[in-house]
């Protein structure tokens, strides 16, 4: 349908792990990072028809579903780990995805967008 309009907004959602990996997550971080090569080549083949494809790398976010999995003190671990020293929410990767599927975002394509508080960054 994309390719019939000659427009439209691909996002695919990854994970900080793609480019970081993760002890005892070489599955998972693999499959995230094929994300990111697949939005690459997506977005080669997309973009004369206007169809942009980019990729949202979220970090670690306060989901009820991470809060019912951690134990302990983890969680206060994990927000010391951004340099932002707080987890995301959901909201705040939907709102990335919002401006990407946007008209705003219409000269971005093959990007990868860590959404992820600073965690990539070294912090003291």
């Amino acid at each position: 349908i994309m390719l019939k309009n000659k427009w439209g907004r691909v996002v695919m959602i990854s994970s900080f792990a793609a480019t970081h990996g993760g002890a005892g997550q070489t599955s998972y971080a693999a499959t995230k990072a094929a994300l990111i090569g697949l939005g690459k080549s997506l977005a080669l083949e997309g973009a004369r028809a206007n169809i942009t494809v980019n990729t949202v790398a979220p970090g670690v976010i306060g989901s009820e579903t991470l809060k019912s999995m951690v134990r302990g003190d983890m969680l206060e671990r994990m927000e010391k780990k951004a340099a932002l020293r707080r987890l995301g929410t959901p909201q705040e990767i939907g709102n990335v995805v919002a401006f990407l599927c946007s008209q705003q975002a219409s000269y971005l394509t093959g990007q990868t967008i860590e959404v992820d508080g600073g965690a990539g960054l070294f912090t003291f």
